[in-house]
């Protein structure tokens, strides 16, 4: 009773033991494969107790004596067909497969008919016993079982093969769509970061020709916003809360001297908060479609309010702006921003994180993150 597939070459390299037994009881195969013979064995060898009139014609010391001398003829057969087996499976990789199966099937039989010889010893084994029908019989009978377990345990590697091989194509399939999620996410902040960047310029440019004072100012909350901005687009791991809040500090400082009185804002970001791990950017790209789609177009204007908070293990930070509210501005977009950042928090954390957007009252929008309070290990590996 051989557990060996049709096939080792799909296995993979084997490691170079020095010894074949030492290799084979490492793998852990040996023991495995004899306690199985063994019960196969046992269970075949109980069919001499359901004999019709077996216990009227014998005691029950001779039935258990001839069923000890049945059970050491199937060990005998048993290990006969599996140490035909270990030989075969020895010689497959050295042979292509349909040759290697035939060869396979030959040493099983072999293996049996030496098996049922060393069984029938004591019968004194002659040609004309191993021509007779018993032995023929036995002998048939036990190569179909081993021959039959060869194949269930072939087809059932090479079901486990195709099923390591799905999960690795899963598993690299899922890499790649990391992968590429933040190559979208670096082309958006190359297509972004630019047109922000030249847009502040040309009103600073503006300013120091009209107000020099304001224009100055500009320029130097750009600076610090540029100095906040750039650590964090390089770092597409992690950063902290409190890092966020400052890049977005910065960036609404630049935007408020362009927008003037049409831009107000608070935040209330407890400072033991501020230590907490927040995934790169994404307050940030709340923060400019709130003041993209809901202050600039509004005539008044309006707030920006940036909270932060724990819920029940969870770090909930929301960002509510008072501005025209959904579906009001003709910049509605295409949501490309929004749908990036729920799909990096859903490579991040999977089902744990969500971005949620709520109506405010008395108008405007409110962006949520949820995320896990401080998942270092888990913003490490993303």
């Amino acid at each position: 009773m051989a557990f060996l597939p049709l096939t080792v070459a799909e296995e993979g390299p084997r490691p170079a033991w020095r010894f074949p037994r030492a290799r084979a009881l490492a793998a852990g195969r040996w023991p495995s494969r004899l306690g199985f013979t063994l019960l196969v064995c046992l269970v075949a060898s109980t069919q001499l107790l359901f004999q019709p009139s077996l216990f009227g014609y014998w005691s029950a010391r001779e039935v258990a004596l001839g069923w000890m001398d049945y059970l050491i003829e199937c060990l005998c057969y048993g290990t006969g067909a599996l140490a035909g087996a270990a030989v075969g499976e020895r010689l497959m990789p050295r042979l292509r497969r349909g040759p290697g199966v035939i060869v396979l099937l030959l040493l099983i039989a072999i293996g049996t008919i030496a098996g049922g010889a060393v069984s029938n010893l004591n019968y004194g084994v002659s040609r004309d016993y191993m021509l007779t029908t018993r032995f023929i019989a036995d002998t048939v009978y036990w190569f179909a079982i081993a021959a039959f377990v060869v194949l269930i345990y072939a087809l059932q590697r090479r079901a486990a093969l195709a099923s390591t091989r799905l999960h690795r194509a899963q598993v690299d399939r899922v890499a790649l769509q990391k992968q590429t999620l933040e190559a979208q996410l670096q082309l958006m902040r190359a297509q972004i970061e630019p047109h922000f960047l030249f847009n502040t310029l040309a009103n600073a440019k503006r300013l120091c020709q009209t107000d020099v004072d304001r224009g100055l100012s500009m320029l130097d909350n750009l600076i610090i916003y540029l100095r906040a901005a750039l650590p964090q687009m390089r770092d597409t791991a992690a950063t902290t809360l409190g890092k966020e809040v400052d890049l977005v500090h910065a960036y609404v400082e630049v935007l408020a001297i362009r927008m003037g009185a049409r831009l107000k804002f608070q935040f209330d970001v407890p400072a033991e908060l501020c230590a907490r791990q927040f995934p790169p950017m994404m307050l940030l790209t709340l923060v400019e479609n709130a003041i993209k789609h809901g202050l600039n177009p509004s005539p008044d204007g309006g707030t920006i309010d940036v909270r932060a908070r724990l819920d029940r293990g969870d770090l909930i930070v929301a960002v509510a702006d008072t501005g025209v509210g959904f579906g009001a501005a003709a910049t509605g977009g295409a949501g490309i921003g929004l749908a990036n950042t729920r799909a990096r928090l859903a490579a991040i954390f999977g089902p744990r994180a969500d971005l949620s957007l709520a109506t405010n009252t008395p108008s405007g929008v409110i962006a949520t993150i949820r995320v896990p309070d401080n998942p270092s290990s888990t913003l490490a590996a993303a």
